[in-house]
């Protein structure tokens, strides 16, 4: 494990996990990921756990998805290769956890942070939040469950204006729309979800998680996503995005 990532395994039965490169919005690299998929790997194993918890670190942002520097240093082969065995398993795993996980989320919460808040089974948010799936705005799209995962709680209609407008809501949208389930006073975001974990971990485990496994087959939406992500390897290697960071078409337009 590096310091990309962070884990906390209190005495109650919580563990925490803290995205840890705040200086870049806290957007997920390549050691990110795999840091992640160990640390779920582990906690999922572990029998000290019961419910983790999902924040990042400083103040600006839970997570922006993507570290786009990085991805400028890769070769389109090796972005493919990255996506496909390293990104997209990494989601999958997270969202199928058999113990529940909450995201604690605040400021930027954007494109593959707000899937990775989506993957979680709870959402609290700071009232500073701001969610969005921006990428149709670099000729990409949320592939990482953004495209299912959205509509199963909000409705296809509200899903679609979102993603196709590129737009971003705050913490009392999301909260209407049924997108997260506590908005709360920044910076207490952590405290709210400890207590939601806490009385989650009191619980008989083995009907928690009974119950968990019921409802996510119910919804579950990775089986879908296969044509998702042949959409966003498409749309990574197209001309249109040879400069990756490319202005938006209108933007273009006006220039």
């Amino acid at each position: 494990m590096n310091n990309e990532i962070l884990i906390e395994k209190r005495d109650d039965r919580i563990a925490v996990i803290t995205l840890n490169r705040p200086q870049a919005l806290n957007s997920i690299n390549q050691a990110m990921t795999r840091a992640l998929r160990l640390a779920i790997a582990d906690l999922e194993a572990d029998p000290a756990v019961d419910v983790m918890i999902v924040t990042g670190a400083g103040e600006r942002a839970f997570c922006t998805g993507i570290d786009l520097k990085e991805r400028q240093t890769l070769s389109d082969a090796e972005a493919a290769v990255f996506r496909a065995n390293e990104l997209f398993p990494m989601y999958r795993e997270l969202d199928g956890r058999s113990k529940p996980a909450i995201a604690a989320v605040f400021g930027h919460t954007l494109a593959g942070g707000f899937e990775l808040a989506l993957s979680c089974d709870l959402i609290v948010a700071a009232e500073d939040v701001r969610f969005g799936l921006p990428e149709v705005k670099w000729g990409l799209i949320p592939a990482a469950g953004g495209c299912r995962k959205l509509p199963a709680l909000i409705g296809a209609a509200r899903a679609k204006e979102l993603i196709l407008t590129a737009s971003t809501i705050d913490g009392k949208e999301a909260l209407g729309a049924g997108v997260i389930n506590r908005l709360v006073p920044a910076g207490t975001q952590m405290a709210v979800a400890i207590a939601l974990a806490s009385r989650i971990a009191g619980n008989m485990q083995h009907a928690v998680r009974g119950a968990k496994r019921c409802i996510d087959d119910a919804v579950n939406a990775w089986a879908a996503t296969r044509f998702d992500m042949e959409v966003s390897n498409y749309c990574y290697s197209s001309r249109a995005v040879e400069r990756f960071g490319a202005a938006p078409r209108s933007q273009q337009n006006e220039e």
